[in-house]
């Protein structure tokens, strides 16, 4: 019989492999269909989001198998994401949770937080905030700099939260 730390880790890679294939799909889908319109832009911008936030959300169930032992590698910030995610703002959220998954699957290339990619995907996440909290017009237009910039953003975490799986993969076997 299963060790119920097992069972535990086992339900949270099958719901992240899940929830990854129904939120890439839903990207994909929004790429083939690039019009370059605002529409298509916000659009982007949440679809993005949301991919990232359910990464998150399944990286932590995934760690909250680990941290039942305590808080191991992490340093406090980095366990309080985990423990308590709606003590921080959806960019230290993203960065310390990120980066606490990471560490505690012991995966060797922790992502660089002070890359020009991260500053880009800080603007992504700024600007999802706006665009599902706007209070003027002016906060749901993405101009063509912004728009530069959160692609690229979303093109670095993508490669963060896709890369933790590739790379625990390599490390640790399949």
């Amino acid at each position: 019989m299963k060790h119920e730390w097992q069972k535990r880790m086992d339900e949270a890679f099958d719901n992240y492999f899940a929830l990854s294939k129904l939120l890439t799909s839903d990207v994909e889908l929004l790429l083939q269909d690039n019009t370059d319109s605002q529409s298509f832009r916000r659009n982007f911008v949440r679809a993005a989001a949301a991919l990232t936030e359910g990464y998150l959300h399944c990286f932590r169930d995934m760690c909250q198998v680990g941290l039942d032992s305590g808080k191991g590698p992490l340093s406090e910030k980095e366990f309080r994401a985990l423990q308590e995610e709606r003590s921080f703002d959806s960019i230290n959220r993203v960065k310390l949770t990120i980066r606490a998954t990471y560490k505690l699957f012991e995966l060797n290339s922790v992502p660089d937080f002070g890359a020009r990619g991260w500053e880009h995907a800080q603007k992504l996440l700024r600007k999802r905030d706006s665009l599902m909290h706007p209070k003027s017009i002016v906060e749901l237009d993405i101009n063509d700099e912004l728009w530069g910039d959160i692609h690229n953003g979303a093109e670095w975490l993508f490669t963060q939260l896709f890369g933790f799986i590739q790379q625990l993969a390599r490390e640790h076997g399949t």
